[in-house]
C-alpha cells in the first residue's frame, strides 16, 4: 500500500497528462489537500436528502403460483415484463422461468422506479397465453402473485388485464379510433377544489375539482355553464337519483380506482371527455361530437347512445339497450362488455375481447374481431354490414341470424383461419344477401340455400361450409374466447425456459473521485445487457454479459470492471471474453479468468479504456463529437453451482483510476455498491476522517450527498464534453432534491 509521500510522488507524474480537459484538469495530493473546489452538481444550491442512493431502478422478489390445470405433470412458462408484451410497446423481459403445482415461480427482478405495472404472461402446457396486469408498490420489496389473488394485481374480473397473449390485430380498423385515453393512469392535481355536501357546484375554466376518498357528494355539478378545460375527479361517491348530468364542452369527468358515480344519465358534448377507474351505475350515458368514454372500472347502464363519439371499455361493462347512429362512431372491447340488445347504424363494432351481445340489430355498421377473441350473440339481424374476422376469431350466433336485402359481407383473414359459427342463417328470398370469403369457415347445418335459379349467398373459395357440429378449425383458448374452438383436444407439453434476455442499463463515471468533477458524467459510459441461461429449478448456470463502450471523456488513464456482487471467485467455473487483447495485463487474472486476488468475481472490462478503442493518447472519445464507433465487449461466465437469481442487482459496475496496476488503487462505484478487495482503504479513510469529503458509510457518496456515478435503464444519452447533467437533463434535478421520488423519468427528458 503507498505511503503519502509515494504516493504524491506518483500523482505529481501524472499531472503532465492531466491539466488539459475539464474532466481531470488538476490531480491533487489526496492526502494531504482537500478539494476546495466547489461542486458543480448543483451551482445554485440545493440539499440532496442523506439516504438518496440515486437510483432509477429497484429491486423486487417475486413469487408466482400456478393455478395447475395438469396436477403438476407439466410447466406453466411465467415471464414478468415491464410493459404489455403484445398490446404495448418496447415491453422489456425482467424475469422469466418455469412453474407448476408444488414448484411456484421464485425470481429477482429489476425495473425502473417509474414503472406503474408490472406485466405477467403465463403460458399453459396447451400453448395458451394469457397477460395479468399487476399493481406495482412503491414501499415494497416483493410481490406475490397467488390464482385468483386481487391484493399483488388488479381486480381479475377484469378482462382487460387477463386478456389473450394472441396480438389483437382488427382488420381494416381503423388505429385512430383507439382512444387517447388507455393506458393513462389518473392524478388528481393537488389544486383540485373539493366537493362535499348536497348543494348546487358551478364549475370554472381550467379549474379541477374533485370528491374526496371517503366523501360522498348528493349534490349537483353545473359543467355545460360555456367553461373550457374543466376536469372532475370523483374519489368518494356521487350519488344522485335525481341528477341528470351534462358535461359541457371539452370538459372531463374521471372515476378513479375506488370512487363510485350513481346518476341518473350522463352527456358528453363535443371534445368531453369521461373515464371511469371505479365504478359508475347510470340510467343513460350519451356522447355527442367527438366525445370519449372510456370504462376501465366497472359500468352498469340502462340507455347507452353513443352519437359522433366513441365508447371505449376496457373493464366489466354491462348495458341494457345499446344505440348508435352516426358514422365514425366507435364502440371498441377491450375488457368484458356484456349488452342485452343493442342497435347499430353506420357506426363500428370492434370485438377486441369477449363481447356478447344478447340480440343485434345493424345497418351499414362494420363488425371487427380481433385475433383470439370472441362476438357472442344470440340474435342477429343484419343489413348492408360488413363482418371483419381476423385469424383465430370467432364469431358466434347461438340462435338465428337473419340477413336481409342490403347485402352483407363476411370476410376471414388473408392468412390463417376465422370461424363463423352459426346455429341457423336466414337469407329466404333475399338475393345476395351475405357473401362469405376469404379464410372463413362457416359452421352451421342449418342454412338457408341456393335456389335453382336464386343466389341468396355466395360462397366465394377459400371460404367453405361445413355442418355446425363438424368444425375442423383449432383455435387456441384464450381470456377473450371462452375456450376457443377444439383446443381442449390438444397435446400438453412443457413450456420450459431455458434462456432469459433483459433489458439494456446504462453505466455513467465520473472519474475525478474522490475530488468533483465538472458532472457532465461522460468519463467512461458503458451499456450492459443481462442473458442468463437456467435449469428447471429455475436457478442460472450461465451469465452472458454484452457490453457496449460507447465514450470515454476523461484525459488520464481508465481501466473498467464489473463485480458480480454475492458470486464468490471461487463458483466462477469458467470465462470466456470475446476481445482477449483488452485485458489481463493491468487486472491480472486468475486460472478461471476472473480477476485473481478477489472474494467475489471480478470481470475486467478493459486494461485501458482509450486503447479499447484503438487510441494511443488520452482525448476525449465521443463526447465531442460522434466519431468513435462503440465497441462491444461479451463476457460469458459459466458457474460450478448454479446461482439462486441474477439481475443488474448484481452488476457493481466501476472504474478505476489511479493505481490500477496495482493491489492499491483508486476505484469509481454507484452509491451504495462496495469496493473490490483491492481498493484504496486508506484513502477513503483519510478522506472520510480527516478531510471529511466523503460520506460515511459510503465512499461513494460525497458528504453533500453527490454520486460519482448513475446508473439508469436503457442506453443513457449521455451529456456533451463540459456540460452539467443538471443543464442538459430539465427534471434530473428536482428528481434529485425529492430523493428519487418525483420526476422518475428524469433520463427520457433530455
Amino acid at each position: 500500500m503507498y505511503k503519502g509521500k509515494r504516493f504524491h510522488l506518483f500523482l505529481v507524474s501524472l499531472v503532465t497528462v492531466s491539466v488539459m480537459a475539464s474532466s481531470c484538469s488538476k490531480v491533487k495530493d489526496l492526502y494531504t489537500e482537500t478539494d476546495t473546489s466547489p461542486s458543480t452538481l448543483f451551482p445554485d444550491g440545493g440539499n440532496v436528502p442523506s439516504g438518496f442512493t440515486w437510483n432509477s431502478a429497484k429491486s423486487m422478489d417475486i413469487r408466482v403460483a400456478i393455478d395447475d390445470k395438469f396436477d403438476g405433470q407439466y410447466f406453466y412458462r411465467v415471464e414478468i415484463f415491464d410493459n404489455d408484451p403484445l398490446l404495448g410497446t418496447g415491453a422489456n423481459l425482467l424475469a422469466a422461468g418455469q412453474a407448476k403445482k408444488g414448484q411456484d415461480f421464485v425470481g429477482q427482478l429489476m425495473l425502473p422506479t417509474m414503472a406503474k405495472y408490472l406485466y405477467l404472461r403465463e403460458t399453459s402446457p396447451l400453448g395458451i397465453a394469457s397477460v395479468t396486469m399487476i399493481a406495482v408498490d412503491a414501499a415494497k420489496s416483493s410481490i406475490n402473485v397467488t390464482p385468483g389473488s386481487t391484493t399483488s394485481s388488479l381486480n381479475s374480473n377484469k378482462a382487460s388485464v387477463a386478456r389473450s397473449a394472441v396480438r389483437t390485430t382488427i382488420s381494416n380498423t381503423n388505429s385512430s379510433s383507439v382512444s387517447t385515453f388507455a393506458g393513462r393512469a389518473v392524478v388528481v392535481p393537488n389544486d383540485a377544489i373539493e366537493i362535499s355536501g348536497n348543494g348546487t357546484i358551478s364549475v370554472a375554466d381550467n379549474k379541477s375539482y374533485v370528491i374526496k376518498s371517503g366523501v360522498t357528494f348528493t349534490g349537483k355539478i353545473d359543467a355545460n355553464n360555456g367553461t373550457s378545460n374543466v376536469k372532475i375527479y370523483v374519489q368518494g361517491k356521487w350519488k344522485n337519483s335525481s341528477f341528470e348530468f351534462n358535461l359541457g364542452s371539452n370538459n372531463g369527468l374521471y372515476i378513479t380506482d375506488g370512487g363510485s358515480l350513481e346518476l341518473i344519465n350522463v352527456t358528453q358534448n363535443t371534445n368531453g371527455g369521461f373515464v371511469n377507474y371505479g365504478s359508475a351505475n347510470l340510467s343513460k350515458m350519451e356522447t355527442k361530437n367527438n366525445t370519449s368514454y372510456v370504462n376501465y372500472g366497472t359500468l352498469d347502464a340502462d340507455k347507452a347512445d353513443i352519437t359522433n363519439g366513441s365508447f371505449t371499455n376496457y373493464g366489466v361493462a354491462t348495458i341494457q339497450n345499446l344505440s348508435s347512429t352516426t358514422n365514425g362512431t366507435v364502440i371498441r372491447n377491450e375488457g368484458t362488455l356484456t349488452v342485452k340488445n343493442a342497435t347499430l347504424t353506420n357506426a363500428t363494432l370492434e370485438a377486441v375481447c369477449h363481447t356478447t351481445i344478447q340480440s343485434l340489430t345493424t345497418n351499414g355498421a362494420t363488425i371487427s374481431i380481433s385475433s383470439g377473441a370472441l362476438l357472442s350473440l344470440d340474435k342477429l339481424d343484419a343489413g348492408g354490414t360488413k363482418f371483419n374476422l381476423a385469424s383465430s376469431s370467432i364469431l358466434a350466433v347461438t340462435t338465428l341470424a337473419k340477413f336481409n336485402s342490403q347485402a352483407s359481407t363476411m370476410r376471414g383473414p388473408a392468412s390463417g383461419q376465422a370461424l363463423a359459427r352459426l346455429k341457423k342463417v336466414d337469407v329466404n328470398n333475399q338475393y345476395m344477401a351475405i357473401t362469405y370469403s376469404g379464410n372463413l369457415e362457416i359452421a352451421c347445418s342449418d342454412h338457408t340455400p341456393n335456389g335453382e335459379w336464386n343466389t341468396f349467398y355466395v360462397l366465394n373459395s377459400p371460404a367453405k361450409l361445413v355442418p355446425y357440429n363438424k368444425s375442423t378449425v383449432v383455435i387456441a383458448g384464450t381470456s377473450c374466447n371462452a375456450g376457443g374452438n377444439n383446443a381442449p383436444g390438444g397435446n400438453p407439453n412443457d413450456q420450459t425456459v431455458t434462456e432469459v434476455n433483459l433489458g439494456t442499463y446504462s453505466y455513467a463515471f465520473e472519474d475525478n473521485w474522490p475530488s468533483f468533477g465538472d458532472y457532465d458524467m461522460n468519463d467512461f459510459v458503458m451499456d450492459v445487457t443481462i442473458t442468463k441461461t437456467q435449469n428447471s429449478a429455475n436457478k442460472v448456470t450461465k451469465v452472458k454479459l454484452t457490453s457496449k463502450l460507447r465514450s470515454v471523456g476523461a484525459t488520464r488513464r481508465l481501466a473498467a470492471a464489473i463485480q458480480l456482487d454475492g458470486v464468490l471467485a471461487n463458483n466462477v467455473k469458467s470465462v470466456t471474453y470475446s476481445k482477449e487483447d483488452l485485458i489481463g495485463t493491468n487486472l491480472p487474472l486468475a486460472s478461471n479468468k476472473v480477476e485473481s486476488g478477489q472474494k467475489y468475481a471480478v470481470l475486467p472490462i478493459c486494461d485501458d479504456a482509450h486503447k479499447a478503442f484503438g487510441i494511443s493518447d488520452t482525448k476525449f472519445i465521443s463526447t465531442q463529437n460522434g466519431g468513435f464507433q462503440p465497441i462491444d465487449v461479451v463476457i460469458t461466465v459459466e458457474f460450478n453451482t448454479p446461482i439462486d437469481a441474477f439481475t443488474q442487482l448484481n452488476l457493481n459496475s466501476f472504474i478505476i483510476t489511479n493505481g490500477y496496476k496495482t493491489n492499491s488503487r483508486n476505484e469509481v462505484h454507484m452509491v451504495n455498491y462496495k469496493a473490490t478487495d483491492k481498493m484504496n482503504t486508506t484513502l477513503v479513510s483519510y478522506q472520510t476522517d480527516k478531510v471529511h469529503q466523503l460520506a460515511v458509510g459510503d465512499p461513494f457518496k460525497s458528504t453533500d450527498g453527490y454520486p460519482w456515478a448513475l446508473c439508469v435503464p436503457g442506453s443513457f444519452k449521455y451529456p456533451s464534453e463540459g456540460k452539467n447533467i443538471v443543464g442538459v437533463y430539465s427534471t434530473f434535478k428536482p428528481w434529485a432534491l425529492s430523493g428519487g421520488t418525483q420526476n422518475t423519468d428524469w433520463y427520457l427528458n433530455k
